[in-house]
């Protein structure tokens, strides 16, 4: 996936007639980001001088939860965005995903359609974690591995948005960004590491531009951590693992797989190896995967029956090299899907 084509400025424009800014503070300005097609064109017309993204806003879960959900999902994700890809924006904007298991596939899905530069927004709550529970830090280790150039968190309160920057930011390898108010850049507010500035919707970026040229607000810089740990997310909490991690034996994905599960709570492996062997492995794996509460090594024989397990995973799966898969299968699904190579 391409990096945002930004043009270097710290703030995005979100109204057509916010481009008097292009004149004003040409530096301050990074991109444009559109909601419709007419937007796009006069956005294009009225800032040539940067990029204009496009908004592509997730549907919403099937009403039916029944597995294969993730999977309708994407279908549902392909079908809203097709229409959005054959405008050609410059980069995609993904936002109002219901929960992190719709975001990353509605990321998944968008990447089926095209390799234009992604952003993606977070909502984050109160403790740094979403509003169904998946760790800020989580999400952020997975949506950075599957395509997503600059991940732009939002929240209902401004401590909160501080707390998930501070546990984001020491291992994002990716731009990171904030969608507030602009008043809250008036507060003591501390953004570390952030990048670029989101006007949130019905608000123009004029005063947003003003704050962020102006006010002394706290711009501490969080160094990156090194990566002498491997982050490895079970789609809702963050793991650090080492690179000579203890893996289970094999546990079949059948009917018995939950009892397992709870069977290995207290057991010594770090991470649980799942076998897929058949379709309905993938089902059983979807239906379980609230009980999965360490790293995932994922193994399969047929590397299409290992790719629609990916598709499920919410987390970054591991490898460990049983059943060997040829070299571009497995640059292939660390490209997509984020599998760690071990």
């Amino acid at each position: 996936m391409e990096p945002i084509p930004l043009s270097g400025g710290q703030l995005m424009l979100t109204n057509p007639d916010d481009h008097t800014l292009l004149a004003r503070d040409p530096a301050l300005i990074g991109g444009a980001l559109a909601y419709t097609q007419a937007d796009l064109d006069r956005m294009r017309m009225t800032c040539p001088e940067v990029p204009v993204g496009l908004t592509a806003g997730c549907p919403p879960l099937p009403a039916d939860c029944a597995p294969p959900v993730a999977e309708r999902y994407m279908g549902a994700c392909r079908a809203a965005f097709r229409p959005l890809v054959r405008q050609q924006a410059d980069f995609y904007y993904l936002c109002g995903a219901p929960n992190f298991y719709a975001l990353r596939a509605a990321v998944l899905a968008m990447t089926d359609l095209s390799g234009t530069a992604l952003m993606a927004e977070l909502s984050v709550d109160a403790d740094g974690r979403m509003e169904d529970g998946t760790d800020v830090l989580a999400a952020v280790a997975v949506l950075q591995r599957i395509g997503v150039s600059t991940i732009v968190l939002t929240a209902e309160e401004s401590q909160d948005l501080t707390d998930a920057l501070r546990l984001a930011a020491p291992y994002a390898r990716v731009s990171l960004g904030v969608r507030c108010p602009a008043v809250w850049l008036l507060r003591d507010l501390d953004l570390p590491n952030v990048e670029l500035f989101v006007p949130v919707p019905h608000e123009r970026a004029r005063r947003l531009a003003d704050l962020v040229r102006t006010r002394p607000y706290s711009r501490t810089v969080i160094p990156r951590e090194l990566d002498d740990v491997v982050l490895a997310p079970d789609g809702r909490d963050v793991h650090f693992i080492d690179w000579t991690t203890s893996i289970s034996d094999e546990i079949p994905c059948d009917h018995e797989l939950d009892e397992r599960l709870v069977e290995l709570e207290d057991e010594a492996p770090a991470a649980f190896k799942l076998l897929i062997e058949e379709e309905e492995d993938v089902i059983t794996l979807e239906e379980n995967l609230y009980m999965i509460t360490r790293p995932v090594c994922l193994c399969a024989e047929s590397p299409e029956l290992l790719e629609k397990a990916l598709r499920v995973y919410a987390g970054l799966a591991l490898y460990d090299g049983t059943w060997e898969q040829e070299e571009r299968i497995l640059k292939y699904f660390s490209e997509k899907y984020g599998l760690i190579c071990m």
